[in-house]
Protein backbone atom coordinates (compact mmCIF):
# COMPACT_ATOMS: atom_id res chain seq x y z
CA UNK A 1 0.00 0.00 0.00
CA UNK A 2 1.14 3.60 -0.83
CA UNK A 3 1.62 5.44 2.00
CA UNK A 4 1.06 9.49 1.31
CA UNK A 5 2.21 12.81 3.60
CA UNK A 6 -0.91 13.86 5.37
CA UNK A 7 0.67 16.99 7.10
CA UNK A 8 3.10 17.62 10.34
CA UNK A 9 2.15 17.82 13.74
CA UNK A 10 3.13 20.80 15.06
CA UNK A 11 2.05 21.66 18.17
CA UNK A 12 -0.12 20.13 21.21
CA UNK A 13 -3.91 21.74 21.10
CA UNK A 14 -5.28 22.14 25.20
CA UNK A 15 -4.69 19.92 27.82
CA UNK A 16 -6.70 16.86 26.50
CA UNK A 17 -3.80 15.81 23.97
CA UNK A 18 -5.42 17.17 21.30
CA UNK A 19 -2.27 17.44 18.31
CA UNK A 20 -2.28 20.21 15.83
CA UNK A 21 -1.56 19.08 12.04
CA UNK A 22 -0.90 21.67 9.54
CA UNK A 23 -0.90 20.50 5.60
CA UNK A 24 -3.51 18.10 5.92
CA UNK A 25 -6.21 19.78 3.65
CA UNK A 26 -8.88 17.81 5.31
CA UNK A 27 -7.19 14.52 4.70
CA UNK A 28 -6.80 13.72 8.53
CA UNK A 29 -10.48 13.58 8.67
CA UNK A 30 -11.16 11.10 5.89
CA UNK A 31 -9.26 8.63 7.56
CA UNK A 32 -9.59 6.09 9.79
CA UNK A 33 -5.91 5.26 11.02
CA UNK A 34 -2.50 7.28 10.48
CA UNK A 35 0.87 6.52 10.68
CA UNK A 36 3.25 8.99 12.78
CA UNK A 37 6.54 9.15 11.61
CA UNK A 38 9.79 10.96 13.17
CA UNK A 39 12.34 12.99 11.51
CA UNK A 40 14.79 10.95 9.83
CA UNK A 41 13.03 7.50 10.71
CA UNK A 42 11.90 5.02 8.21
CA UNK A 43 9.11 3.35 10.46
CA UNK A 44 6.33 4.98 12.05
CA UNK A 45 3.67 3.93 14.88
CA UNK A 46 -0.21 3.70 13.89
CA UNK A 47 -2.55 5.33 16.03
CA UNK A 48 -6.31 5.50 14.90
CA UNK A 49 -7.82 8.93 14.32
CA UNK A 50 -10.78 9.53 17.31
CA UNK A 51 -11.63 12.64 16.21
CA UNK A 52 -10.16 15.02 13.55
CA UNK A 53 -11.88 18.79 13.36
CA UNK A 54 -11.05 22.46 11.81
CA UNK A 55 -9.20 24.71 14.52
CA UNK A 56 -8.21 27.75 12.42
CA UNK A 57 -5.39 27.21 10.25
CA UNK A 58 -4.74 23.57 12.05
CA UNK A 59 -6.67 20.30 12.14
CA UNK A 60 -7.29 19.23 16.09
CA UNK A 61 -6.72 15.44 15.73
CA UNK A 62 -7.43 12.99 18.73
CA UNK A 63 -5.66 10.02 18.36
CA UNK A 64 -6.35 6.86 20.47
CA UNK A 65 -4.00 6.62 22.92
CA UNK A 66 -2.71 10.01 23.39
CA UNK A 67 -3.79 11.79 26.40
CA UNK A 68 -2.65 14.88 27.90
CA UNK A 69 -0.94 17.65 26.81
CA UNK A 70 2.85 15.92 27.55
CA UNK A 71 1.98 13.13 25.48
CA UNK A 72 0.51 15.38 22.74
CA UNK A 73 3.83 17.09 22.76
CA UNK A 74 6.06 14.31 22.47
CA UNK A 75 4.60 14.20 19.11
CA UNK A 76 5.37 17.25 17.73
CA UNK A 77 7.62 17.12 14.17
CA UNK A 78 6.25 14.04 13.18
CA UNK A 79 5.12 13.34 10.01
CA UNK A 80 1.23 12.10 9.50
CA UNK A 81 0.97 9.28 7.02
CA UNK A 82 -1.59 7.64 5.79
CA UNK A 83 -2.83 5.01 3.14
CA UNK A 84 -3.78 6.70 -0.04
CA UNK A 85 -6.66 4.13 -1.11
CA UNK A 86 -8.04 5.45 2.31
CA UNK A 87 -8.20 8.62 1.41
CA UNK A 88 -10.57 8.38 -1.86
CA UNK A 89 -10.72 11.43 -4.27
CA UNK A 90 -10.06 14.49 -2.95
CA UNK A 91 -12.99 16.43 -5.17
CA UNK A 92 -13.22 18.20 -8.05
CA UNK A 93 -10.32 21.43 -8.60
CA UNK A 94 -8.42 19.58 -5.35
CA UNK A 95 -5.57 17.35 -5.23
CA UNK A 96 -3.73 15.76 -2.89
CA UNK A 97 -0.20 16.31 -3.22
CA UNK A 98 1.31 12.64 -3.27
CA UNK A 99 -0.74 12.48 -6.99
CA UNK A 100 0.63 15.48 -8.21
CA UNK A 101 4.81 14.20 -7.41
CA UNK A 102 6.48 12.89 -10.28
CA UNK A 103 3.94 14.43 -12.75
CA UNK A 104 5.46 15.98 -16.25
CA UNK A 105 4.96 19.69 -16.50
CA UNK A 106 4.66 21.22 -19.76
CA UNK A 107 4.51 24.84 -21.00
CA UNK A 108 0.90 25.64 -23.01
CA UNK A 109 2.97 25.16 -26.21
CA UNK A 110 3.76 21.74 -25.25
CA UNK A 111 7.31 22.48 -24.05
CA UNK A 112 8.88 20.08 -21.27
CA UNK A 113 9.91 22.12 -18.43
CA UNK A 114 10.40 18.59 -16.38
CA UNK A 115 9.01 16.48 -13.61
CA UNK A 116 7.13 18.04 -9.85
CA UNK A 117 9.59 17.18 -7.32
CA UNK A 118 8.11 18.64 -4.50
CA UNK A 119 5.87 21.26 -2.90
CA UNK A 120 5.83 24.26 -0.93
CA UNK A 121 3.29 25.68 1.30
CA UNK A 122 3.08 28.85 1.62
CA UNK A 123 0.35 30.06 3.27
CA UNK A 124 -0.83 31.98 -0.14
CA UNK A 125 -0.35 30.15 -3.22
CA UNK A 126 1.43 26.68 -3.17
CA UNK A 127 4.21 26.39 -5.19
CA UNK A 128 5.51 23.00 -7.17
CA UNK A 129 8.59 22.78 -7.49
CA UNK A 130 9.29 21.68 -10.98
CA UNK A 131 13.28 20.12 -12.21
CA UNK A 132 14.22 18.98 -15.68
CA UNK A 133 16.61 19.40 -18.18
CA UNK A 134 17.30 23.42 -17.40
CA UNK A 135 17.20 22.89 -13.69
CA UNK A 136 14.44 24.36 -11.09
CA UNK A 137 11.92 26.48 -11.42
CA UNK A 138 9.39 27.35 -9.22
CA UNK A 139 5.41 27.20 -9.99
CA UNK A 140 2.50 28.74 -8.40
CA UNK A 141 -0.52 26.77 -8.11
CA UNK A 142 -2.22 29.20 -9.55
CA UNK A 143 -5.37 29.70 -12.22
CA UNK A 144 -3.24 29.14 -15.14
CA UNK A 145 -1.90 25.58 -14.02
CA UNK A 146 -4.51 22.83 -15.33
CA UNK A 147 -3.76 19.31 -13.65
CA UNK A 148 -5.01 16.56 -15.98
CA UNK A 149 -5.95 13.87 -13.69
CA UNK A 150 -6.84 11.40 -16.34
CA UNK A 151 -3.78 12.03 -18.40
CA UNK A 152 -1.29 12.28 -15.45
CA UNK A 153 0.19 15.85 -16.99
CA UNK A 154 0.21 19.17 -15.99
CA UNK A 155 -0.33 22.12 -18.16
CA UNK A 156 0.50 25.53 -17.18
CA UNK A 157 -0.51 28.86 -19.38
CA UNK A 158 1.97 31.18 -17.52
CA UNK A 159 1.55 34.72 -17.48
CA UNK A 160 4.96 36.02 -20.04
CA UNK A 161 8.31 36.01 -18.04
CA UNK A 162 7.19 33.67 -15.10
CA UNK A 163 8.68 30.94 -16.69
CA UNK A 164 11.62 32.79 -18.55
CA UNK A 165 15.19 31.24 -17.28
CA UNK A 166 16.89 34.17 -15.70
CA UNK A 167 19.90 35.61 -17.41
CA UNK A 168 23.43 35.88 -14.93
Amino acid sequence: MARVRLGKVVRALGLGGLVGVAGSEGGVARVGRIELRRPGSEAGEQRRVLEARRQGKLWAVRLEGIEGREAAEGLVGCEVLADREELGEPGEGRHYWADLEGLPVETGTGEMLGRVEGLYVTGGVDVLVVRGERGERLVPLAPYVTIDRESRRIRVEAPEGLLEEEKG
